[in-house]
C-alpha cells in the first residue's frame, strides 16, 4: 500500500511540474524530464497495483476450496513479466523509436488491462462461490458477505472503467498527438492514478467509514 501511494505521489508531482513548464521554452529540459518521470511512474504504478491485487487474491482464498492454483500463478507471472517488458519497451521507444511506440503501448495496455479484468472477475466470482457453497452461520455473516461482494464489485468496476477511459485517451494521443489530446490525456492520467489508489484503500477495514460516505 505504501509503495502504491508513493508512486501515485511521484506521478502527480511530476505531472504538476510538467504542466507548469509546458508553456515556456526556458524549462524545456525540466518539462521533458518531468514528462518521462510521470510516464514511468504511471506504468510502475500499474505494475505495483496488479501485483497487490494478485497477492490479495492469493491471501484471501488460501486454504479454501477456491484457492488459486499453481497453474494460475504461473500463467499470471508469465503475463505479468510480459506486461513489464512491454511497458519498459514503451517508455524506451517514446524517446528513441517513436515509430514503434504505439505497438508496444497497445501490447502493454492490453496485457495490463486484461490482468486487472481477470483479477477483478476472479475475486468477485470466488467470493460468490464461497458464499453459495459455504453457507454463513448467521444472518449477520450473510449480510457481511453480501456487502463484501457488493463493495468488491463496485470498486473493481470504478477502477476498471477509469482505466479503460485513460487507455483510450492515451491511445488517441499516441496516434493523434496535439495540445488538446495531450491535456485531456494528462488529466485522465491523474484521475486514473488517484482512483486506483483510493479504490484499493477503500477495500481495507480502516477505511470502511470513508467507503460508506463515498459509496
Amino acid at each position: 500500500g505504501l509503495l502504491l501511494f508513493l508512486t501515485c505521489f511521484i506521478c502527480l508531482a511530476s505531472a504538476a511540474v510538467m504542466r507548469l513548464t509546458l508553456c515556456s521554452t526556458r524549462y524545456a529540459t525540466l518539462h521533458r524530464v518531468s514528462s518521462n518521470v510521470m510516464t514511468q511512474s504511471y506504468a510502475f504504478n500499474y505494475i505495483v497495483l496488479v501485483a497487490v491485487l494478485f497477492a490479495r487474491l492469493i491471501a484471501i482464498f488460501e486454504g479454501t476450496a477456491m484457492q488459486v492454483s499453481k497453474r494460475s500463478i504461473v500463467i499470471f507471472w508469465c503475463l505479468y513479466v510480459s506486461g513489464i517488458v512491454c511497458s519498459v519497451l514503451t517508455a524506451w521507444s517514446f524517446s528513441n523509436a517513436p515509430s514503434v511506440a504505439s505497438i508496444f503501448f497497445i501490447a502493454a495496455a492490453v496485457v495490463v488491462f486484461a490482468l486487472m479484468l481477470v483479477l477483478a472477475y476472479a475475486f468477485v466470482y470466488k467470493l460468490l462461490v464461497v458464499h453459495v457453497h459455504d453457507k454463513p452461520n448467521s444472518d449477520g455473516d450473510n449480510d457481511r458477505m453480501k456487502k463484501l461482494i457488493a463493495k468488491s464489485s463496485l470498486l473493481s468496476f470504478i477502477s476498471l472503467s477509469l482505466s479503460m477511459v485513460s487507455f483510450i485517451f492515451l491511445a488517441v494521443y499516441t496516434f493523434i498527438p496535439g495540445v488538446h489530446s495531450f491535456f485531456v490525456c494528462g488529466l485522465f492520467f491523474c484521475i486514473d492514478i488517484v482512483s486506483n489508489v483510493v479504490c484499493i484503500f477503500l477495500t481495507y477495514k480502516p477505511f470502511a467509514e470513508y467507503y460508506k460516505s463515498l459509496c
